[in-house]
C-alpha cells in the first residue's frame, strides 16, 4: 500500500524485497565460514562416495513420504477454501509446487504461480490464497512440533521451558480459535481452520518434518554419533529458521542453524552430509518439478463432476425452499440460522455448516436416517468439520449406533396429541389452576392477525430478553419479523395491550412450538393460556401432533433451567429422548462444545427470506386441509411404532423411516 502512495519509494522497496533472502543467505554462509573449517572439495566428495547404496535408496523413500505428506497437507487447504479441487490431482500439484518453490525460494509468489499453473480451474487469487495458508499453518504447526520436540527430547537446558511456551502459546491459538472462528483485521476477515483441519494439517507436517529429518539422519556418514532424536529436533528448528528467511532452498540459515545446535560435531561428515541431503531432498524434487511445470497436461484434467457414490445426488438448496410436507416441523430454524436443506439422493436433511461441524438437525425431513450417515460424513469431511446428528430420535439413535457412530442423550421432547387433548384429569391439575389464574386476569388468547403487530410484539420481545438476559439462538428461534411470517403465531391481550405471544412452526402433519415470550408482569397462567390455545388451534385444523419442544435430559439437566420443565408437564405430554450423533467421541466433544457456543453466544440474526405470497401459502400448506395419519402403517408411525420392510417403495420408504 506504500507503493501506491509514495511512487518514488517502490523501486526502491521492492529491490529490497527481491534482494533481502539473497542478501540473508550470504550473510549466513558467512557466518558459518567463521564458525567452522570449510573443508575442500576433494574431502567432501570423499566423504559423499563413502555412503552405502542403502543410504541413498533410504533416503529417497523418506523423501517420497515427505513429499506424499505435503500433499496431503495441500488437500486439507484445499478444503478449507473450498475450491472444489481437492484430489489426487491438487495433491500432486502441490508437492510439486512445494518442490519448486522450496528449491527457488521466495515461497508465496512461486509456490502461487506453481499451483495456479499445474491445477486447472484455480485462480490466481485462490492460488495465493491456497500458498499463503499452506505456509502461515505449516509454520504454525512447525512451531507445535518443535515446541514438543524441545519439551520431549531437549537438546540444551533452555529447550524445555522455550518449547513448553510454544506449546502454551499453540494451545491458546487453538482455543481463540474455537471461541472467536474469524479473525478481523480491518476490512479483512480470515477464518481459522476448524480444530479437525488443525488436527490433520498437524499430523502431516509432522509426518513431513520427521521424513525429512529421518532422510537427513541415515546419510550421516559412520564417523557422526548423532541420536535420531536429537537430530529431528535440530532439523525442526533449523528448516522454521530456513523457511523464515525466504531463502532459495533455506541456503545458509538452515546450514548455520544446525551447526549452532550441533557444534561439537565432525563438520566435515555434518556438511557432507547437508549436500547429500539437499540434492536427494532438494534437487531431485526441484529437477522433477521443474519438468511438470514444463509439460503440466501431464498432470491437468478437466473438473469432473463429483463421482464419490456416497455424495451421488448430493443437491443444496436454499432455507426458503423448505417443504412443507416434512417429519419436523422444528427443522424451520434453519429460515433464519443460516441452515440449508441438503439432499442427498431421495433423503433430505435440515443441514447446519459451521467454522466446526456440519450438523443435520433432528431428523431427516424425509428419507431413510441410515442412508444419511455416509453421504453426511464425507460432506463434512470436504469442509474439515465434523459431522452431527443433533436431537434425532431414539429409533434412528439406535440406527447410527448399529452404523458404528457413538450417541449420548441429550434430550427429552414433550409432545402432545391435539386431537384428543383435555385439561381433564388429575394429570392436568396443576394446567387447570394456571387457567383460571390467567382467566380471573382478564387474560384471552387469540390466533394473531394476518398483519402482525410488529413494533407490540418487538417491544415485548426486548423487555423479555431484558428480564432474562437475551435470547438463545442457532437451534432455537429469535424474533424477526419475515421469520415470525412463516410460522403461527398467538397473542394473549389484557385489554388492549400484548402481554405476550407464542409461535409455533408448522408442517402438513406437525406444529412445534419456537418461540415463547412473556412480559415479566404478566399475570400467572399467561404462557399456559397461550400454549393451550396453540393446542387448541391444532386440533381445529386436524393436526395430529403438537411439540412443545425439547428440554435438556441428562445427568447435568436438573441444574439447567428446571422452571421450563414443569412448565411443559403442566400439559401431561408424552416425553420422547432425543440424542447427539457422532462418528467417534472425538467428534462429539467437538460438535457438543461448538452446539453450546452456537446456542448461548450465537451469530447474529439472518432475515428469512420470503418467497412469493401464493408459493409460501402453497409451501406452508395454508391452502391445503389439514394431513391426518391415512393408514395405519402411518399412525404407527407417528406412535414410533412402524418398522421397515423389504419391500417398500421408494417413495413409502421415507415414511416408514421417520422415528417419533
Amino acid at each position: 500500500m506504500q507503493s501506491l502512495k509514495l511512487p518514488s519509494a517502490g523501486q526502491p522497496l521492492q529491490v529490497l524485497r527481491l534482494t533481502a533472502p539473497f542478501a540473508m543467505a550470504a550473510l549466513c554462509l558467512w557466518a558459518l565460514s567463521t564458525r567452522i573449517d570449510l573443508p575442500s572439495a576433494a574431502d567432501l566428495g570423499g566423504m559423499l562416495g563413502e555412503l552405502q547404496l542403502w543410504q541413498w535408496l533410504a533416503a529417497c523413500s523418506t523423501t517420497c513420504f515427505s513429499f506424499w505428506a505435503l500433499g496431503r497437507y495441500d488437500a486439507v487447504a484445499h478444503r478449507h477454501l473450498q475450491t472444489g479441487l481437492d484430489g489426487p490431482q491438487a495433491r500432486r500439484a502441490g508437492m510439486a509446487a512445494i518442490a519448486f518453490s522450496q528449491f527457488v525460494g521466495f515461497g508465496l509468489f512461486t509456490g502461487a504461480y506453481a499451483r495456479w499453473r499445474l491445477v486447472p480451474g484455480l485462480t490466481v487469487m485462490q492460488a495465493a490464497q491456497l500458498t499463503g495458508l499452506v505456509g502461515v499453518t505449516f509454520m504454525a504447526a512447525l512451531a507445535v512440533i518443535c515446541g514438543l520436540a524441545m519439551v520431549l527430547f531437549p537438546v540444551f537446558a533452555w529447550f524445555r521451558p522455550l518449547g513448553a511456551l510454544l506449546v502454551a502459546l499453540a494451545l491458546a491459538a487453538g482455543a481463540l480459535s474455537f471461541v472467536a472462528p474469524r479473525l478481523t483485521l480491518g476490512p479483512l476477515s480470515l477464518r481459522w481452520p476448524s480444530l479437525r483441519a488443525m488436527l490433520a494439517l498437524s499430523v502431516w507436517a509432522l509426518i513431513d518434518v520427521t521424513a525429512a529429518g529421518t532422510a537427513l539422519w541415515v546419510l550421516l556418514p559412520a564417523t557422526l554419533e548423532i541420536s535420531w532424536t536429537t537430530l529431528l529436533v535440530v532439523y525442526a528448528i533449523a528448516l522454521g529458521a530456513a523457511i523464515l528467511s525466504s531463502a532459495p532452498g533455506g541456503t545458509g540459515p538452515l546450514e548455520l542453524m544446525i551447526f549452532t545446535l550441533l557444534p561439537a560435531q565432525d563438520s566435515t561428515g555434518l556438511l557432507a552430509a547437508l549436500l547429500a541431503f539437499r540434492l536427494v531432498y532438494y534437487a531431485l524434487p526441484a529437477a522433477i518439478a521443474c519438468v511438470i511445470m514444463v509439460v503440466p497436461d501431464r498432470l491437468k484434467s478437466i473438473r469432473a463432476p463429483l463421482t464419490d457414490p456416497d455424495l451421488l445426488g448430493a443437491q443444496h438448496s436454499a432455507a426458503e425452499t423448505l417443504p412443507h410436507y416434512r417429519f419436523r416441523a422444528e427443522s424451520g430454524v434453519i429460515r433464519q440460522n443460516g441452515g440449508h436443506v441438503q439432499a442427498f439422493g431421495f433423503n433430505q436433511l435440515a443441514l447446519l455448516n459451521t467454522p466446526q461441524i456440519s450438523v443435520a438437525l433432528y431428523d431427516p425431513m424425509n428419507g431413510v436416517f441410515k442412508e444419511t450417515l455416509a453421504p453426511l460424513q464425507r460432506y463434512a469431511r470436504e469442509r474439515n468439520a465434523t459431522p452431527c446428528f443433533y436431537k434425532c430420535s431414539a429409533r434412528n439413535a439406535l440406527a447410527a449406533r448399529q452404523a458404528g457412530w457413538v450417541v449420548l442423550r441429550i434430550a427429552a421432547e414433550a409432545v402432545v396429541t391435539p386431537l384428543t387433548f383435555s385439561e381433564a384429569g388429575s394429570s392436568h391439575r396443576q394446567l387447570r389452576r394456571k387457567l383460571r389464574h390467567a382467566e380471573k386476569a382478564g387474560i384471552t388468547v387469540r390466533p394473531a392477525p394476518p398483519s402482525l403487530p410488529l413494533e407490540q410484539m418487538e417491544a415485548l420481545d426486548l423487555a423479555w430478553q431484558n428480564h432474562h438476559g437475551g435470547a438463545r439462538g442457532t437451534t432455537m428461534g429469535r424474533f424477526e419479523a419475515n421469520y415470525l411470517a412463516t410460522q403461527r403465531v398467538f397473542l394473549a391481550w389484557q385489554g388492549e395491550r400484548i402481554i405476550g405471544f407464542v409461535s409455533l412452526h408448522i408442517a402438513n402433519a406437525e406444529w412445534c412450538l419456537d418461540l415463547i415470550r412473556i412480559c415479566p408482569d404478566a399475570p400467572d397462567g399467561t404462557g399456559h393460556s397461550l400454549v393451550r390455545a396453540a393446542i387448541a388451534g391444532a386440533k381445529q385444523e386436524e393436526i395430529p401432533r403438537l411439540s412443545l419442544a425439547a428440554v435438556p435430559d441428562h445427568r447435568y439437566a436438573a441444574r439447567m433451567d428446571p422452571g421450563l420443565r414443569r412448565f411443559k408437564a403442566c400439559f401431561a405430554p408424552e416425553w420422547r429422548p432425543r440424542y447427539m450423533a457422532c462418528p467417534n467421541w472425538g467428534d462429539m466433544m467437538i460438535a457438543g462444545c461448538e452446539l453450546f457456543r452456537l446456542i448461548h453466544r450465537p451469530d447474529p440474526v439472518q432475515p428469512a427470506i420470503l418467497m412469493r405470497s401464493d408459493d409460501l401459502r402453497s409451501s406452508l400448506g395454508l391452502n391445503l386441509p389439514g394431513v391426518l395419519p391415512g393408514s395405519e402403517t402411518e399412525a404407527a408411525e407417528w406412535n414410533g411404532e412402524a418398522q421397515l420392510t423389504e419391500n417398500q417403495s421408494p417413495r413409502a420408504a421415507p415414511q416408514a423411516s421417520r422415528a417419533s
